[in-house]
């Protein structure tokens, strides 16, 4: 059933306001330029919205309803209205107008066309992806009969459930949306929340290869995502899909900017906190992803410990410690009285006897899989024909003077290979779980490959004498 166009466009609304309240209320945030600040608003609306929410119902009970569900997304736009009434200077959303060039702006215009169509297929067509319909929705409606992200459906072992060990962050957002609408069983304005990732995605990439790569090289990197099919088409896994890797990426690439980015302020702390938090409740694969990109965050610190801002650095990195922290205490916590079944448990078959053989024997075999998913033109048009070649020509880019940022970045792409590797090395079947997961696990570390490109581009504009000359960034880089 196509869902109502005011709900959809409200679901948006819903945590892009809360979003933009948080922001108001981080001075980092609230000084970052306003297109790609949306995009941060965004990610943390979810974060905060069907975060809090989680928490509120998991310790306290607290029925997820309408009234919850306003309260919750009210009361940052709430404490942040006084101190943006006094700020009067939109230097923020100027400056960006000043700046702009033709590559920045035919970037914006292609992403937002295609985010637009993603947009219209949310609005006139059901859900239709295998995840959306048997795991997202189908936890999202226990939750919301009983009000209870400890629905009995989830805790009683008696029950058939499909992943019922999965974190309900995404679930908990799509009652929210239901919840304030007051949308029926069978409408799903939700799917408009989904789809909303994509731009969100686009501009927070553009803010960290803007940074550390220039504009030219940050929208060519924007163009570059916006051209790979699979990101808003993909049926299994893109925005036109309710399926949890693209709000992954989202919230682990924004996390990882704002750890990343100069000038370290704590307000960026508390903010990549709570992003990274969000990505450990969103899906398994985010608890990993989110130490990872702490792990990111220290090795940038280490390599940066001589500057004069060093005990910043590490304060805002122990506040996103904190935030990731508290999100994993509460889904250990939620974790602890599900029984799992129906699903696998890698803990339970994962032997470091049977694990080293698994990469020897198995891994060769999924190899060619990998490549074929990668190939296809459906899923990601020439993309890996290119890539490989812009990373040798614009070497120099990556792994030059910039390696404050780029081997940070290169740790954190490890992330989605290396949880890949190991899954393929002790499942049964690992050609077929590549076939089904190869591809999402790419769109999961998407940010860091994407701003590495923006490096490399940055380098090969340079030798082509493309106007580009040497970026002057701030200490710190920026």
């Amino acid at each position: 059933m196509a869902a109502d166009p005011l709900a959809s466009l409200g679901a948006i609304l819903l945590f892009a306001v809360a979003g933009l309240g948080l922001t108001g209320l981080l001075p980092g945030l609230l000084a970052t330029a306003f297109p790609s600040r949306l995009g941060y608003a965004y990610l943390l609306g979810v974060a905060w919205v069907a975060g809090l929410l989680y928490a509120l119902s998991h310790l306290f009970g607290v029925p997820l309803r309408a009234p919850a569900v306003f309260t919750v997304a009210l009361i940052p736009p709430a404490l942040a209205l006084p101190a943006l009434l006094r700020r009067r200077s939109l230097s923020s959303l100027e400056k960006w107008r000043d700046r702009r060039r033709w590559l920045g702006l035919a970037a914006f215009a292609v992403g937002a066309a295609v985010s637009l169509g993603v947009l219209a297929d949310a609005m006139t067509e059901p859900v239709r992806d295998w995840d959306g319909r048997m795991t997202w929705s189908a936890q999202a409606r226990y939750v919301r009969a009983e009000g209870t992200v400890d629905a009995s459906a989830l805790l009683r072992g008696k029950w058939y459930i499909s992943h019922p060990q999965y974190p309900l962050l995404l679930p908990v957002a799509q009652v929210a949306v239901l919840e304030a609408f007051g949308a029926d069983e069978d409408e799903q304005p939700f799917r408009a929340a989904y789809a909303a990732f994509l731009p969100a995605l686009l501009l927070v990439l553009y803010d960290g290869a803007r940074r550390w790569a220039g504009r030219a090289p940050a929208a060519l990197a924007a163009l570059a995502m916006t051209a790979v099919p699979f990101f808003a088409f993909g049926g299994e896994g893109g925005a036109i899909s309710v399926y949890s890797d693209l709000p992954l990426a989202g919230f682990y690439g924004a996390g990882l900017v704002l750890l990343l980015r100069g000038r370290p302020r704590l307000s960026d702390g508390l903010a990549a906190g709570l992003l990274l938090g969000a990505a450990g409740l969103t899906k398994n694969e985010g608890t990993p992803l989110a130490l990872l990109a702490l792990a990111s965050g220290g090795l940038m610190l280490g390599l940066l410990w001589r500057g004069r801002s060093r005990k910043r650095r590490a304060m805002k990195l122990a506040l996103a410690a904190a935030g990731v922290a508290l999100a994993l205490s509460l889904l250990a916590s939620w974790h602890a009285q599900i029984p799992n079944r129906q699903d696998e448990n890698y803990a339970e078959f994962v032997d470091l006897g049977d694990f080293w053989p698994g990469v020897v024997t198995r891994i060769p075999s999924v190899g060619p899989v990998m490549l074929r998913q990668m190939l296809t033109w459906e899923h990601w048009a020439a993309f890996w024909w290119a890539a490989p070649l812009l990373l040798l020509a614009g070497w120099r880019g990556w792994l030059g003077g910039r390696r404050a940022v780029s081997l940070p970045l290169l740790l954190a792409l490890a992330g989605p290979l290396a949880i890949a590797w190991g899954a393929y090395a002790v499942h049964w079947y690992p050609e077929d779980l590549a076939r089904v997961t190869w591809n999402r696990l790419l769109m999961q570390g998407s940010v860091p490959l994407f701003l590495l490109l923006a490096l490399c581009l940055r380098r090969v504009l340079q030798k082509a004498s493309l106007s580009m000359p040497p970026q002057k960034l701030p200490p710190a880089l920026r």
